[in-house]
């Protein structure tokens, strides 16, 4: 009998759309946070708070694409115990995980909100932007435990194939997300610092419903607080397979924030250009994502069932899927570019200068099914070493090489912008060729050992 959320029997291409689909609005809604404080600072604020919005957002995403590389971890283990029936092992998992998230996300906290201002001086932030970019940093940073919970909990459901719940959730966050944004910048007139409150608001209601879901459910999975503690075990094979995945992101993040010094270097209209064209970059780039997420749980459950030829033709589906998906969105992107950057702003130096980077971006993010959704499914398999090497000797070491030297010869929007293709293409190529060599008739699900059935803390 097939279990809710299974993976390992059935349609192929009908389980990986149903997974998708409400993944790919999940995704969709979460971009709408980030969107719509711009679209809001943009209108109602001015271009320089659009810009110090904009400055911010490379320096979060490294925070919280390193949080994400571990609840991938946990996620893609999760997944192997779902699809082995390791009922043990996907308890302390899921314990393990939650606590995990609680003390990076007060860690995460505390250092980003002491270092912003720092942080900001080294990206050589415009003086005219800084103190909006600190004050929206900073407050964002008091509500990173709530998003690191979040990502976790649903990363946790996604593993066991619920994507509804999450995407539930998320809905009700944006709307809540919409109104306080209206509400605080509207009527109370707390400009920057209210479009960030109220992000956080809306980031604490989703991180309640998914523990509350966890702490509801009648599964393997159920959220039982007495038991939330690290399993020395559990922690190492998450970090096994997550802090890899953790550390690219961050150093990846790294290089977007030198790129980002770059892009500051051209002014505060091509700042804010790049925000607006970068909040249209991260729609598009999401059934890649998306279809990433989906390849990791369905290898991963698969691989944790033995069905090794079942996993490879996921994986061939969820490229299809993801690269079908890209090709459309990218080709409206190019289409309708500029009016819809009117939604960030209607400044046309602003406009000029963010769709200048959109024609750069746009026609290559094909190459990212080669960079996201391969990375995803040998994930899934918990080979995560060769993805990670490739893209940061890519995306830093030759993307800050390749920077260095163009812009000494022409220090524009176009070089700048085309350093992102161009490595990206070195990377998927380099990624494919493993793919293609890896031999998952070799893989081990993961197991439980008994010196991981006792917790590591003492008296326990």
């Amino acid at each position: 009998m097939r279990r809710d959320g299974d993976m390992t029997q059935g349609n192929i291409w009908r389980l990986l759309t149903l997974f998708a689909v409400p993944l790919l609005l999940g995704n969709l809604l979460q971009q709408l946070y980030n969107a719509i404080d711009a679209i809001i600072v943009g209108s109602y604020v001015g271009k320089e708070a659009l810009a110090a919005v904009g400055s911010t957002g490379p320096l979060i995403n490294m925070i919280i694409a390193f949080f994400m590389g571990m609840s991938t971890g946990a996620s893609v283990l999760i997944s192997q115990f779902f699809g082995a029936k390791d009922a043990r092992g996907l308890h302390d998992t899921v314990h393990s995980a939650i606590f995990l998230s609680l003390v990076l996300g007060l860690a995460l906290s505390a250092v980003g909100v002491i270092c912003s201002p720092f942080l900001l001086e080294w990206m050589k932030t415009p003086q005219e932007i800084l103190p909006d970019a600190n004050e929206y940093l900073r407050v964002y940073f008091w509500g990173m435990s709530s998003l690191t919970v979040y990502n976790m909990g649903a990363a946790i459901l996604t593993a066991v194939g619920d994507s509804r719940r999450p995407l539930y959730f998320l809905i009700l966050s944006a709307v809540l997300n919409v109104v306080g944004d209206l509400a605080f910048v509207l009527l109370f007139h707390m400009g920057i610092a209210g479009v960030a409150w109220a992000t956080v608001l809306a980031q604490v209601v989703s991180a309640a419903l998914v523990i509350i879901v966890l702490l509801r459910a009648e599964t393997d999975y159920k959220l039982i607080p007495r038991d939330l503690r690290l399993h020395r075990g559990i922690v190492q094979k998450i970090a096994g397979i997550g802090l890899p995945g953790a550390v690219q992101q961050a150093i990846i993040s790294i290089s977007n924030i030198v790129v980002q010094a770059y892009i500051n270097g051209l002014g505060t209209v091509t700042v804010a250009g790049y925000s607006a064209a970068s909040k249209l970059d991260a729609f598009i780039t999401l059934p890649v994502q998306t279809m990433a997420l989906v390849a990791s749980t369905f290898v991963g459950q698969n691989l944790g069932a033995r069905q090794v030829g079942r996993a490879r033709r996921g994986v061939n589906i969820s490229l299809i899927l993801g690269l079908s998906a890209t090709l459309v969105i990218a080709a409206l992107a190019l289409l309708f570019g500029r009016p819809l950057l009117r939604f960030f702003s209607t400044d046309e130096a602003v406009l000029s200068d963010g769709f200048r980077f959109m024609l750069v971006f746009v026609p290559f993010y094909f190459i990212l099914c080669g960079t996201q959704i391969l990375p995803g499914a040998l994930r899934g398999a918990g080979d995560v070493r060769f993805a990670t090497l490739a893209c940061i000797i890519s995306f830093v070491g030759l993307r800050q090489l390749f920077l260095f030297l163009v812009t000494k010869l022409n220090y524009s929007i176009e070089t700048v912008g085309l350093s992102y293709p161009a490595t990206w293409l070195i990377a998927a190529i380099a990624i494919l060729i493993h793919y293609r060599r890896s031999d998952w008739s070799r893989f081990e699900p993961a197991q439980e050992t008994p010196a991981e059935e006792a917790p590591t803390d003492a008296g326990g």
